[in-house]
């Protein structure tokens, strides 16, 4: 259901992450705000990965522009990523419970302890930085970020 595929240092991830934060456009949440690496042809580049899926994930292929000749391209191509996204997670907040159509690729970036996985029927996980996580979010989960800090992660769908 979640495992560790890949050990990776994050410090060149945050380093592009910090320098290119000021020019990308968030999309909002309640719960925090996501951008999209990757879209789907004629859609928004920024957006159209991001919030709840309108399904066929697999076809969020095109590298937004702005991510080209970065970190974050290497590792999509590293990883074979679609629908690829940077997402915060607001201190004090939640996910609804929910499966998604595919399972998924986590880089935790920016986390700490109180910052969980939730599997039904009750298992909990924290995710650890300098690893990559396999993610079964086929079965039913949330996302529980119980701290006093934002959470943001790298996350992007796998084939089955």
């Amino acid at each position: 259901m979640i495992k560790i595929i890949d050990t990776i240092n994050i410090d060149p991830i945050l380093n592009s992450f910090l320098k290119l934060d000021k020019d990308i456009v968030w999309t909002d949440y309640p719960q925090g705000k996501q951008v999209g690496l990757q879209y789907k042809l004629t859609e928004d580049l920024w957006s159209s990965a991001v919030g709840k899926s309108q399904g066929q994930e697999l076809e969020y292929t095109e590298l937004n522009p702005f991510f080209k000749d970065t970190i974050f391209e290497t590792i999509i191509n590293q990883y074979n990523l679609k629908r690829t996204r940077l997402m915060w997670i607001n201190p004090k907040s939640c996910y609804s419970l929910h499966k998604d159509e595919t399972p998924r690729i986590h880089i935790p970036l920016i986390t700490n302890p109180e910052c969980y996985f939730l599997f039904n029927p009750g298992l909990l996980r924290y995710l650890s930085i300098n690893s990559v996580w396999w993610v079964n979010t086929k079965l039913k989960h949330t996302f529980l970020n119980c701290s006093n800090e934002p959470r943001l992660h790298l996350v992007g769908v796998v084939e089955n």
